[in-house]
């Protein structure tokens, strides 16, 4: 019996970290929730405006792509690849703080030009 116990707990224990690590990548704004991936517009229509704003950098992403490919008369098929394109492009990243009332935490989200990218708890308000 005591076995038994022990594994309940240890699968209580489990389920409870992977939702706490999953709320960690939402925050919820009345009934709607916003998550990693949303956008800058959809946020302010569902959260309103944030407590604090501001743009915090710059960072650099790297995109590539391979494009065309060499073809050869003799051989059709399988295709050689042809060449890969670099796309270099600077991305402004912006914080805001949301103070969701008085005992909850403060929340920070962090965004990638116009996409969340992470939300972090801050201090508890």
């Amino acid at each position: 019996m005591r076995g038994c116990g022990y594994l309940i707990v240890m699968v209580l224990l489990a389920v409870w970290g992977t939702t706490t690590a999953a709320a960690q990548d939402s925050m919820r704004c009345g009934r709607y929730v916003v998550s990693a991936g949303d956008s800058q517009s959809r946020i302010l229509d569902i959260c309103g405006e944030p407590q604090s704003a501001w743009q915090d950098g710059f960072i650099e992403q790297v995109v590539r792509r391979r494009d065309g490919y060499r073809s050869d008369p003799q051989q059709s098929y399988p295709r050689q690849p042809g060449y890969e394109t670099e796309y270099r492009r600077i991305v402004p990243v912006y914080k805001w703080e949301y103070n969701l009332g008085r005992g909850t935490l403060l929340k920070r989200l962090v965004f990638h030009g116009d996409t969340l990218v992470d939300i972090s708890d801050g201090p508890r308000q």
